[in-house]
């Protein structure tokens, strides 16, 4: 999509007249006119302007191509066994993977942390959907009950285990995403097994 086409949809998603976005933006509505009609091209700064009156991001205006919302249905997520075939995970996010990755993991009652931690760049969310856990992050040891998250720096030594009597089972936000490199590593040696499940092994 052109630039000037992509503005003016916008524009008009957003219910502005070119008056308003001119006055929104601190341009000239004939300016603007000239843009959407991709009959002048706008700086970067000029650009930036016209992105924050239309509440978006300069990146969005300049893409190539649309973003193609992508759909992971629940029969065709990956799913794997981490740690043994105690624990499952399943990967939420798109394939190929983006800069964010979702992953849902299952931690079978006695799931311990152990000495095992990882840590990574970028950030982790991690959402207790069922069952109760034990996040060790660094110097910190939180609890979590369902319904608890928590969101900390990746490049914090972490891991988290099951500390109730039924399975729980946790949502992992990361970004940049990290997991499924480790996965390949830890797939590729069937040695590697027990009742450990680090954080950085879903991440």
């Amino acid at each position: 999509m052109q630039l000037g086409k992509k503005i003016r949809d916008l524009r008009l998603r957003r219910g502005l007249t070119v008056q308003q976005l001119a006055v929104a933006s601190r341009l000239s509505k004939g300016f603007i006119s000239q843009v959407e009609n991709d009959r002048t091209s706008p700086s970067l700064s000029t650009l930036r302007d016209l992105a924050s009156a239309l509440q978006t991001s300069a990146a969005y205006l300049v893409v190539e191509e649309d973003q193609v919302p992508s759909v992971v249905r629940a029969d065709e997520r990956p799913r794997m066994h981490v740690g043994g075939n105690a624990s499952k995970v399943e990967v939420l996010s798109a394939q190929p993977k983006r800069n964010l990755e979702l992953l849902l993991a299952e931690l079978p009652p006695g799931l311990s942390a152990g000495d095992k931690r990882h840590y990574h760049h970028g950030e982790e969310c991690l959402l207790c959907l069922e069952g109760r856990v034990s996040l060790i992050c660094g110097d910190h040891h939180l609890v979590l009950e369902t319904g608890d998250s928590c969101h900390y720096d990746g490049r914090v030594p972490h891991a988290i285990e099951n500390i109730g009597p039924v399975t729980a089972r946790v949502v992992i936000a990361i970004t940049p995403a990290a997991f499924e490199p480790i996965i390949r590593v830890r797939e590729s040696r069937p040695e590697v097994n027990g009742s450990t499940l680090e954080v950085g092994s879903l991440a």
